[in-house]
C-alpha cells in the first residue's frame, strides 16, 4: 500500500502549476480569493457549491504564505484535491479486514493509476473531496459494524457533514447509500431466515 500511495503520489503533485486553469478552477479561484483577501465565504446555491473547498485551501495558502490572490499560484489551489486523492487510496486499508488483502490492492493500484482520477485529483474543483468524503462513510460506516465502537460512527458522521458542506450532490450520495443499506439488510435476512419445506 506504501508502494501504491507513492505512485500515486508520483502521478498527481509533478508540474501541478504547468497547465493552465480550466473555467471551472478559475471560478473557484476567485471565490477563494474572497475568503483569501477578505477573510469570509458566502454560499450562494444558485452558482457555487459549498465552503470545504475553500476553506481547506486556507492551509496551504498560509503555510505558503500568500495573502492576496494575485500571489497565488495554480499548485498551491490543486495541491487540496491531490491530497485527498491519495487520502481516498489511503481508506482502502480500513476494508482490507472485509474485501481480503488482494481486492484492496487491485482497488488501490487502479485507483492510483486510472487516467480519469488523476486528471480530476489535479483539477481544483470540489469532486476529488466529495468523492473522498463518500468514500469515508463507507468505509467507516463497515468499521462501525464490525466494531460497534462509537468513533467509527461519529466518523461517519462527520464525512456525512463534509459531503454536505462540499456539493450539495451529495443527496444523490446518501440516497445510493441509504438503498444500498437498505438492500443489503433485506438480503441479509433473507439468507438468515429458515427455508421452509413446502
Amino acid at each position: 500500500m506504501l508502494a501504491v500511495a507513492t505512485i500515486a503520489v508520483a502521478l498527481r503533485l509533478p508540474r501541478l502549476g504547468q497547465r493552465p486553469m480550466h473555467g471551472d478552477e478559475a471560478v473557484q479561484a476567485v471565490k477563494f480569493s474572497e475568503l483569501l483577501e477578505k477573510g469570509f465565504y458566502r454560499y450562494d446555491p444558485d452558482e457555487y457549491h459549498g465552503p470545504t473547498l475553500n476553506y481547506l485551501t486556507l492551509i496551504p495558502a498560509r503555510l505558503s504564505g500568500t495573502q492576496k490572490f494575485a500571489d497565488l499560484s495554480e499548485a498551491t489551489l490543486r495541491i487540496v484535491p491531490v491530497f485527498f486523492a491519495v487520502s481516498l487510496v489511503l481508506l482502502l486499508l480500513l476494508l482490507a479486514d472485509g474485501l481480503g488483502w488482494p481486492a484492496v490492492i487491485a482497488a488501490a493500484v487502479l485507483t492510483a493509476v486510472s487516467p480519469a482520477m488523476v486528471f480530476y485529483s489535479r483539477y481544483y474543483i470540489h469532486e476529488m473531496l466529495l468523492v473522498c468524503f463518500s468514500f469515508g462513510v463507507i468505509t467507516c460506516g463497515y468499521r462501525y459494524t464490525q466494531s460497534k465502537n462509537i468513533r467509527w460512527a461519529l466518523l461517519a458522521g462527520m464525512f456525512l457533514g463534509l459531503m454536505h458542506a462540499t456539493k450539495e450532490t451529495c443527496i444523490i450520495a446518501f440516497g445510493s447509500m441509504l438503498l444500498a443499506g437498505l438492500l443489503t439488510l433485506v438480503m441479509r435476512r433473507q439468507r438468515q431466515s429458515p427455508v421452509s419445506n413446502a
